[in-house]
């Protein structure tokens, strides 16, 4: 073989030895991330509450106890004034009463007698006892109101006296044993408005609603009583009382009406109050 070719073939082979190997790595891929798509949540609209209502507070008006005559004019009807007895007994008088032979205003034209004139509730109240032709009230009604009926400004001039003491009466009233009721409510106490002398019974039944205003009979001339007179009386109690008939000073009464007469008017349990100071209201 002929030298030359045979180094050439030498010298390629050679060539190919040294000549460095060439990797083909991959093509390297950018992966573009997508960004993740966020929910954004909008407030809900809250609607503004409104501010609470305030609580209605039924407060009582005030009425003359007496048809077309006046809260200004009574006192010049006042034929027996207040005069409380000492604690504990029952005279000389404990409330007001009111009578007339001849009477003259803008609503009443010359009236002629007070008897049978239209008997209004003073306040909005319950019937808490209605009395029928007993002594010493004749026919009477006793109404209820409870202080919380009264707006503040009426209870800071009645300056109500804290819960006194139950008293015995004197013997010489001859009370049997006084009524201990213990659904009377002392911590909620009320106003007690007794009419007294009515010409008739009191169309009402205990329990019933009264307003102020309200028609509850005509004067009369029942019981102890000696003329045709309005006898109205107050008293400050337990709330929630209430009496089945009351009498005294007569033969015919039941043990139990004159246990709730002298609970009622005596044992100081339900404090009189001079009725003035209710009627110096106005409406």
């Amino acid at each position: 073989m002929n030298k030359f070719i045979v180094f050439s073939i030498f010298f390629l082979f050679a060539l190919a030895a040294c000549s460095p190997t060439t990797t083909i790595l991959p093509t390297e891929i950018a992966i573009s991330e997508l960004p993740t798509a966020t929910l954004t949540v909008q407030p809900t609209s809250t609607a503004t509450p409104l501010p609470p209502t305030a609580t209605t507070i039924p407060y009582t008006s005030i009425s003359s106890p007496l048809r077309d005559i006046s809260l200004d004019e009574l006192n010049s009807i006042n034929t027996n004034a207040f005069d409380p007895p000492p604690v504990g007994f029952d005279e000389p008088h404990q409330g007001i009463d009111y009578s007339y032979f001849r009477f003259e205003n803008q609503s009443l034209n010359d009236s002629d007698g007070i008897e049978g004139l239209e008997i209004l509730s003073v306040l909005d109240g319950t019937v808490s006892s209605v009395i029928n032709d007993r002594l010493p009230y004749g026919n009477a009604i006793i109404i209820e109101t409870s202080l919380a009926l009264l707006p503040p400004d009426w209870l800071a001039a009645l300056n109500i006296p804290a819960v006194a003491p139950t008293l015995v009466p004197d013997p010489r009233h001859n009370c049997p044993e006084l009524v201990d009721n213990a659904e009377w409510d002392n911590t909620n106490r009320s106003l007690y408005l007794i009419y007294a002398h009515m010409q008739h019974s009191p169309q009402f039944s205990v329990g019933q609603k009264v307003s102020s205003g309200e028609i509850i009979g005509q004067v009369g001339n029942t019981g102890n009583s000696s003329n045709p007179h309005l006898h109205f009386e107050v008293r400050l109690g337990p709330g929630g009382a209430s009496f089945i008939s009351m009498a005294k000073y007569d033969t015919r009464a039941s043990t139990e009406e004159i246990a709730n007469y002298c609970t009622w008017r005596i044992s100081n349990r339900f404090q009189v109050l001079d009725p003035a100071l209710i009627l110096q209201f106005r409406p």
